[in-house]
């Protein structure tokens, strides 16, 4: 019967042990000859340094002669006394290693000064024990456990060397080798992939009108209407042809590198209908008149990324880039009209292609790390390619239009993300 209670005994006694909720855990290192610094706020917490060791010792081998104590520096530390307290009350399981991160340059310097020691913060909640492990070179907790608390300091020790301390211990490093160390790339850096690729489609819409400006400035290309298929008061603007305001839709993909700079191709279009004077007899026999706009470009991007919430990352971003209109005219007479005018024969012909710039800014949303919602808006233009010299027959061929063309365009598109290393 005593064997029997004692193997329950023993069998509640390992399942408490490894019964710990992982908050978050980054890596650490595990010296040997460990300096292991105690470090709490709570007056009444069980816990004793020398039964700590003890049990280092025993669960890990490979940690040799550790030294445990009291961290009675930092607790009797204004500074270290602040962020104790902070974190006393704002340690819970939803926490990241960001939101714990110490804020006052002074807190950061302490912690990066502990050198090969380690810290351990310790604070009672309810039944369990919330443990913040602390080492060099980092201003956040590696790692957040949630332990069962215990009232037997023998006990609470076998669950923290459990639960931290169990893999091998590495050799403490020297001065030149401590020194090197603190030289590497933060772990920020070496996690951050080099190249960050996104695809996307995206919805908006396109117009003459730039915001916030006066309506003078436009009222005349908009209010333009084509007469007998080419006459206009101006052709410097394709908005004196064509309607200015129109859906837009567009395919894009983009890559950045180290989150900084990057580059988009980008595909657009866009249908246009023709501003014709519906007061005018000659276009009786027309049915209908408008142009298709295809845009390609590639533009040039910078961004700044931001850990909004631990499920997503705000990517605050401008472009500038170059690119290249085409319209295709689609035209057509009306049922039973075999022969056009002769207005219709020589109307307005846009040229083969425009070319021009545009300059913008916008947000990713990154939700998950994959999936992603981007506000764009920008402006653009578009005018002559003046590649050749002009024809000594100019005088005979269609008006050529478009010298100077802008609109702003803002757009929302749903986005897949992946990274290469």
């Amino acid at each position: 019967m005593k064997k029997l209670a004692l193997f329950f005994f023993l069998f509640f006694y390992v399942v408490d042990l490894s019964a710990k909720e992982t908050v978050f855990n980054n890596d650490y290192t595990i010296w040997k000859d460990a300096d292991i610094l105690i470090w709490t706020k709570d007056s009444n917490l069980v816990i004793s340094a020398k039964e700590l060791c003890f049990s280092l010792k025993r669960i890990n081998p490979t940690i040799g002669e550790p030294k445990c104590r009291i961290f009675g520096e930092w607790e009797r530390d204004s500074v270290a006394s602040l962020y104790g307290h902070w974190l006393k009350s704002n340690l819970s399981p939803d926490m990241t290693a960001e939101h714990l991160r110490a804020r006052s340059p002074e807190m950061v310097q302490k912690i990066n000064d502990l050198e090969d020691k380690t810290v351990i913060f310790l604070t009672q909640k309810e039944n369990q024990l919330y443990v913040a492990l602390f080492e060099e070179l980092s201003a956040s907790p590696k790692t957040v456990q949630i332990l069962p608390y215990s009232n037997n300091q023998i006990e609470q020790g076998e669950i923290i060397a459990n639960a931290l301390f169990k893999k091998k211990a590495d050799r403490r490093l020297t001065k030149d080798e401590r020194k090197k160390k603190a030289e590497e790339p933060d772990s920020y850096y070496l996690e951050t992939a080099k190249h960050h690729s996104w695809i996307g489609v995206a919805y908006g819409k396109t117009q003459a009108p730039l915001p916030l400006t006066p309506k003078s400035w436009y009222k005349n290309k908009l209010n333009s209407r084509i007469k007998s298929y080419r006459n206009t008061k101006d052709s410097l603007s394709l908005w004196n042809f064509i309607e200015d305001e129109a859906p837009l839709t567009s395919i894009y993909f983009g890559r950045t590198w180290y989150g900084f700079i990057g580059a988009e191709f980008f595909y657009r279009y866009s249908s246009h209908k023709a501003k014709i004077d519906n007061t005018d007899p000659i276009y009786q026999e027309l049915d209908y008149w408008k142009f298709s706009r295809h845009e390609i470009g590639l533009s040039l991007v910078f961004s700044k990324n931001y850990q909004s919430f631990s499920f997503l990352q705000t990517v605050p971003y401008a472009f500038i880039g170059f690119q290249y209109s085409f319209f295709n005219e689609d035209i057509s007479l009306k049922e039973g009209i075999e022969t056009p005018s002769r207005q219709y024969e020589t109307r307005i012909k846009f040229e083969n292609a425009y070319k021009g710039a545009l300059i913008g800014a916008g947000t990713h949303l990154i939700f998950f790390k994959h999936y992603g919602i981007n506000l764009k808006a920008g402006i653009g233009s578009r005018g002559r390619m003046l590649d050749s010299d002009p024809s000594s027959e100019a005088a005979s061929e269609p008006t050529i239009i478009g010298g100077s063309t802008v609109d702003c365009f803002a757009s929302i598109g749903i986005e897949y993300y992946w990274s290469i290393k």
